[in-house]
């Protein structure tokens, strides 16, 4: 290898980040098939979930898949299934994650995309301040 061709071994994004006053750690690769996104707050490895959208992206139909609809009157959530691999599983996580790619890019992911999601404290006020962080510097 020449060092014209030599690069950089690691993830796309890693940081830490107060989000409502608790660290929390960000790691973010893209694959080529998938997505990997960690969040934690808990300073380990969080529950490990693997998400795939109901409707797949195809490049023939692409102009008729759209993201979610926020609009508080005719909201429209993007339709995902998600397979606990890893940790607790909860409604409480399910729901963030549910949000997360609601209010993200999480939801522009080609195909599927795998989430570790460890918060200290799951509520509306903090997962819009990490949808908030996410957008900035990750999507």
């Amino acid at each position: 290898m020449t060092p014209d061709t030599t690069r950089d071994i690691g993830f796309d994004r890693q940081f830490a980040v107060e989000v409502n006053g608790v660290p929390t750690e960000i790691v973010f690769h893209g694959f080529a098939n998938k997505w990997f996104l960690v969040i934690t707050q808990l300073g380990k490895i969080p529950g490990i979930f693997n998400v795939t959208f109901d409707v797949r992206k195809d490049e023939r139909i692409l102009p008729l898949l759209h993201g979610p609809v926020t609009n508080p009157e005719f909201h429209v959530s993007v339709g995902i299934n998600m397979t606990c691999c890893l940790g607790l599983d909860t409604d409480e996580i399910r729901s963030a994650i549910q949000f997360l790619v609601n209010r993200t890019g999480l939801n522009k992911c080609p195909s599927e995309f795998v989430i570790g999601l460890g918060l200290k404290t799951i509520d509306g006020p903090n997962l819009r301040s990490l949808a908030k962080v996410l957008e900035e510097v990750v999507f």
